[in-house]
Formats: structure tokens, C-alpha cells, sequence
């Protein structure tokens, strides 16, 4: 999985690209720890370009809400479209995240 990173006023965007499974595990850790070195009020999951999210995945993005929540910022996942777009509807995800 590829990762850019953009900050832009008070909004963190994080452009996410590839899979989201076991093997993005390290990346997603090193990325919780990039985004609480940032200041902004909200961050921005963009899932435009992410082909797959496996139950490992979309329990890292529940570990990154929960890092990113409690530090008293908002995050909102955008561009989940098809299969990712699909599990989160499956797992209730829409209580969960915030979506754009």
C-alpha cells in the first residue's frame, strides 16, 4: 500500500493506495505516529484508490478512529466506492466512521 500525506489549513488528508490488509500492518502503525506529529482539527481517510479492505484492515482504520478521536480530532473516510465501499455497509461501518 502506497500513502501520501497532505495538509491543508486545519485538514490532514491522508491518500491512501492498494490493499488494506495484514501486510499494510507496520505501515498503518508508522502512519498512526506520522498523523499525531501533524496539527489539524480533522483528518481525512481518502479510500478513492484502495482496491481492498480485508477484516484486518478495517480494523486497523477502527485502531487509527480510535487514536485520532481521542485526541480530540475528527476523521471522515472518503471515496469508499464498490467492494470497500460494500463492507463497510456490511459491518455497520456507517455508525462507525463519518463518510464524504
Amino acid at each position: 500500500m502506497n500513502v501520501s500525506i497532505s495538509h491543508q489549513d486545519d485538514t490532514l488528508t491522508v491518500r491512501l493506495d492498494g490493499t488494506m490488509d495484514y501486510t499494510a500492518t507496520s505501515l498503518m502503525n508508522g502512519l498512526i505516529s506520522d498523523i499525531n506529529s501533524i496539527s489539524a482539527s480533522r483528518v481525512v481517510f481518502d479510500l478513492a484508490k484502495v482496491a481492498r479492505v480485508d477484516s484486518v484492515g478495517l480494523g486497523m482504520l477502527h485502531l487509527a478512529k480510535d487514536e485520532i478521536v481521542g485526541k480530540g480530532r475528527h476523521l471522515t473516510l472518503r471515496g469508499a466506492a464498490g467492494n470497500v465501499r460494500r463492507l463497510f455497509e456490511l459491518t455497520d461501518g456507517g455508525a462507525s466512521f463519518d463518510f464524504e
